[in-house]
C-alpha cells in the first residue's frame, strides 16, 4: 500500500495515513500508533525518516505537498457515495478523517468542497 503521512497540526500528536492510490484516509492515530502501523509494513529507518519530515513540514511528501502551508488535500471519489472528488482544507483534515473513520458522510461533505475540472470555471465555454 502506497501511503503518505500527514500531521494534522504542528502542536498535535495526531497523524493521518493517506492512501495515494485512491486519495483516501486509511488511519488516524498518535505517533506511537502510527509508528507501529508503518513499521508493520516498512523498515524502521524509513519510518523514522518519513515521520521526521512529517513533523517538520506536516507531510511525508518529499516535495512538501500537503504540508503546513498547503491549502488542503484532494480526496478521491471512492470516499463519497456520489463518486466525486472533493477538497479538504488543511485546517479541517483531522476532523474530516475522524468523520471518515466512522463513515459520517454528511460531516465529510460539510468539511470538504467540490472540485471543479481543471481549467473549468463553470461557464461551459
Amino acid at each position: 500500500m502506497s501511503v503518505v503521512v500527514f500531521k494534522t497540526a504542528p502542536d498535535r500528536d495526531c497523524y493521518v495515513l493517506w492512501q495515494t492510490v485512491n486519495d483516501c484516509p486509511v488511519f488516524i492515530g498518535d505517533r506511537a500508533d502510527t509508528v507501529a502501523r508503518l513499521e508493520a509494513e516498512m523498515h524502521p529507518d524509513i519510518v523514522a525518516t518519513g515521520l521526521a519530515q512529517t513533523d517538520e513540514t506536516g507531510s511525508s511528501y518529499p516535495d512538501g505537498t500537503g504540508g503546513w502551508d498547503d491549502e488542503g488535500v484532494a480526496v478521491g471519489g471512492e470516499c463519497f457515495p456520489d463518486g466525486e472528488m472533493r477538497f479538504v482544507p488543511r485546517p479541517d483534515l483531522e476532523e474530516f478523517v475522524l468523520a471518515a473513520a466512522v463513515n459520517d458522510v454528511p460531516r465529510m461533505v460539510a468539511l470538504s468542497v467540490e472540485m471543479e475540472e481543471s481549467g473549468s470555471d463553470g461557464s461551459g465555454v
